[in-house]
C-alpha cells in the first residue's frame, strides 16, 4: 500500500520539481553545454593544435549564440516565474543581467579566437563555470543556490589563475585560492546563522524578514556580516581586495576581462536584491565600505607604473562604483547597474586587449617606457587606446559619463531624503577619486603622445585595429543614444 502511494504521488512530485524550468532555457544550455564540450573535446585529442582550438572555439560560440538567442527571447518577453522550489527568480531585471554576461562572454572568445590566441580545454572549462555560476548568482533567492553559484564562479577562476606556472602565477594564485576558501567558510557559516534565526534560507519568505527584524541585533549583525564577506569577495570590496591586482596582472586579457566583469556584474545585482530584501538598514555601511573601495582602488592605482597592475587597481574602484546602486531605489539601481556594466565591459575589453599586446619578456614593475613613441606609431591603436582610458575615467565622449552622471545624481537625491552623512560622504569622495583618475588613466597617454622611443610592435595591427574601432564605436554610442541603449532591456 506504501509503494502505491509513492508510486501515484511521483509524477505530482516530478512536476513539481520540474516546474519553471522552461523559464531558464539560457542556462540549461550553459550547463549542457559544459558536458558537450567535455565529450567534445575527447574527439580533439591528439589532433593538430591549431584544429584542436578552432574546434574549441567553434564549440564555445555556439552554445553562446543558442544561450544569447534564448535570454534576448526571454528578455523581450519579460518572462518571470520560479524555478526549483523558489530557489529561482526570473524577473526582467535578471532576465537583462544574464543577457549582459552572455554577450560579454560571446565577445572575449570571439576576439580571442579571431585573434587566434591559445584556448585549451582547462581555460574553456574555467570560461564556462565562471559564466554559468555568475548567470545562476544573478537568478537566485534562496541562500543554497547563492552558496553554490558564487563557489561555481570561484571555482572557474580558480582553474584560470592557477594555469599559470611561472613565479608571478603561483605568487597570485595561492592567495587567492587560501583567500577564496577561507571566506566561503566564512559565507557558509553566515548562512547557518540566518537559517538558525530565521528558520528558512528563502529571502523572499516572510519568516525571513521577520526573524531577522527580531533576532538579537549583534547576531543577526554577525550573520550578515558573514555573509557579506563572502559575497564582497567576489566584488574585490574592501577589505577583500588584496587578491585582485596580482590575480589579474597575472592573467592574459581574456580571462582578465572576463573575471573583472561577468562575477562583478551577478554579485552587484544579487547585491540589489539582498539590500532589499533584508529588514535591517544597511545604508551606513555600504556607503562605508563603498567609500573604502573606491579610495583604495584609486589611490592604489596612483602608484602603480606596471600597465597591468594599474588598471588591476582601478578594476577595484569600478566594483566599488557597480556596487554604489545597493543604495538606489530598486528600479533606478537595476537600470543604471545595467548600463554602467555595460558600458564598464566594453572600455574594460578594449583596454585590457591592447595593454596585453604591448608587454616586456619578462615582468617589470615599470614598464611606462614601453608606451614611448606608441601614438606616432600605431596612430589608430593609440587612440583606441586613449577613448578606452576616457571612458573608465567617465568623460565624453564616452557613455560611461552618462552611467556616473546617474549614479552622482540618485547619491544626491538619496541624500536629501535621508539627509545621511554617509551618503553625502560616499558622494564627495566618489567625485573625488573621478576627478583622481583622470591622473593614473592618463599616464599611459602621456608616455604614448609626449615621450619620444621606439614603441613595441603590437602582433598584427591592422588585422585588429577593425575589433577596437568596434568597441570604441559602441562606447561612443551608449553616450550618443542612451535612450536606445536603455530601451533595448526596457520594452
Amino acid at each position: 500500500m506504501i509503494a502505491d502511494g509513492l508510486m501515484q504521488a511521483l509524477p505530482n512530485q516530478l512536476q513539481s520539481i520540474l516546474r519553471g524550468y522552461e523559464h531558464i532555457l539560457p542556462e540549461l544550455v550553459i550547463a549542457a553545454w559544459i558536458p558537450i564540450s567535455i565529450i567534445g573535446d575527447l574527439f580533439l585529442v591528439g589532433g593538430k593544435e591549431k584544429s584542436g582550438r578552432a574546434w574549441r572555439y567553434l564549440l564555445a560560440q555556439v552554445g553562446l549564440i543558442i544561450g544569447i538567442v534564448l535570454a534576448y527571447q526571454r528578455m523581450k518577453y519579460g518572462t518571470e516565474g520560479f524555478v526549483s522550489f523558489q530557489m529561482l527568480w526570473v524577473n526582467p531585471g535578471a532576465n537583462a543581467i544574464n543577457c549582459l554576461i552572455l554577450a560579454i562572454g560571446f565577445v572575449i572568445i570571439s576576439i580571442n579566437q579571431y585573434q587566434q590566441k591559445p584556448f585549451s580545454f582547462e581555460e574553456k572549462i574555467g570560461f564556462f563555470s565562471i559564466l554559468l555560476g555568475s548567470l545562476l548568482t544573478s537568478l537566485s533567492i534562496h541562500f543554497l543556490s547563492i552558496f553554490l553559484s558564487i563557489e561555481l564562479m570561484s571555482l572557474g577562476t580558480y582553474l584560470l589563475v592557477g594555469l599559470r606556472k611561472d613565479n608571478e602565477g603561483v605568487r597570485a594564485s595561492l592567495p587567492y585560492v587560501l583567500f577564496g576558501m577561507g571566506t566561503s567558510a566564512m559565507l557558509l557559516y553566515g548562512l547557518s546563522l540566518i537559517y538558525g534565526l530565521t528558520g528558512t534560507m528563502l529571502i523572499l519568505d516572510p519568516a525571513f524578514s521577520r526573524g531577522l527584524a527580531t533576532a538579537d541585533p549583534f547576531l543577526a549583525g554577525t550573520a550578515l556580516a558573514l555573509v557579506g564577506a563572502g559575497i564582497l569577495f567576489k566584488m574585490s570590496w574592501v577589505p577583500f581586495h588584496p587578491w585582485s591586482p596580482d590575480v589579474l596582472e597575472s592573467l592574459p586579457a581574456s580571462w582578465m576581462s572576463w573575471t573583472s566583469t561577468a562575477p562583478k556584474i551577478a554579485v552587484a545585482w544579487l547585491g540589489i536584491r539582498l539590500v532589499h530584501f533584508v529588514p535591517i538598514s544597511m545604508q551606513d555601511v555600504i556607503a562605508l565600505l563603498a567609500a573604502g573601495t573606491l579610495l583604495v582602488g584609486n589611490l592604489g592605482a596612483l602608484g602603480q607604473y606596471n600597465a597591468k597592475r594599474l588598471v588591476a587597481y582601478s578594476s577595484i574602484a569600478h566594483g566599488g562604483f557597480l556596487a554604489m546602486a545597493w543604495l538606489m531605489p530598486a528600479e533606478q539601481g537595476v537600470d543604471n547597474l545595467i548600463f554602467y556594466s555595460l558600458v564598464y565591459s566594453l572600455s574594460t575589453i578594449l583596454v585590457f586587449f591592447i595593454l596585453d599586446e604591448v608587454k616586456p619578456s619578462s615582468y617589470q614593475p615599470n614598464d611606462m617606457q614601453l608606451w614611448e613613441g606608441f601614438g606616432q606609431a600605431y596612430p589608430v591603436r593609440a587612440i583606441n587606446l586613449f577613448i578606452g582610458f576616457i571612458a573608465l575615467i567617465g568623460l565624453p565622449p564616452a557613455g560611461t559619463f552618462i552611467a556616473k552622471v546617474n549614479y552622482f545624481s540618485q547619491l544626491w537625491e538619496k541624500y536629501q531624503i535621508s539627509t545621511s552623512n554617509s551618503i553625502l560622504a560616499l558622494l564627495l569622495i566618489a567625485v573625488m577619486m573621478t576627478a583622481i583618475s583622470i591622473y593614473y588613466y592618463l599616464r599611459i597617454p602621456f608616455y604614448m603622445y609626449f615621450k619620444k622611443g621606439t614603441a613595441i610592435h603590437p602582433a598584427d595591427t591592422l588585422k585588429n585595429n577593425w575589433i577596437y574601432m568596434v568597441l570604441t564605436g559602441a562606447i561612443i554610442a551608449c553616450m550618443l543614444f542612451p535612450t536606445l541603449i536603455y530601451s533595448i532591456w526596457k520594452a
